[in-house]
């Protein structure tokens, strides 16, 4: 999960200028703050969470449930991605087509955090005999 813990973070700097830049141009352009929920969620999903989970596979390299770690790193660069998109256009331009992207967006991102949740409570590999001593 090397790998994916590299891509999750550098996607991570990525949201980061994203969100710097967006927080800027609300700053500059005479206080019209109408973005700020997507700015925020550019800062929070896009980089405080995707950098937690690239710091995840880094620390945990090597999780039991390979396969349901490749999904949760997938979906959370992808939702991650995709849901500000969504969410501007909902935010922007509501319709019902616009709704649907957002709610698809969301739930992209909603199954990273659902398959994340798994990994950290069912895979008994992924801390090992060193963590059980302290319960």
């Amino acid at each position: 999960m090397k790998k994916s813990s590299k891509w999750l973070i550098r996607f991570a700097a990525i949201y980061a200028l994203a969100g710097a830049m967006l927080g800027s141009h609300m700053a500059g352009s005479g206080g019209d703050y109408h973005l700020s929920v997507v700015h925020a969620h550019i800062l929070v999903v896009g980089w405080l969470t995707t950098f937690a989970y690239g710091l995840f596979y880094r620390v945990f390299p090597k999780p039991g449930k390979l396969r349901l770690a490749r999904w949760q790193a997938w979906s959370a660069l992808v939702g991650g991605a995709t849901m500000p998109i969504g969410m501007f256009f909902y935010s922007q331009y509501p319709n019902p087509l616009s709704t649907a992207l957002f709610i698809i967006t969301a739930s992209i991102l909603l199954l990273a955090m659902i398959l994340f949740l798994w990994l950290v409570f069912f895979d008994r590999k992924l801390f090992g005999d060193e963590f059980e001593s302290i319960d």
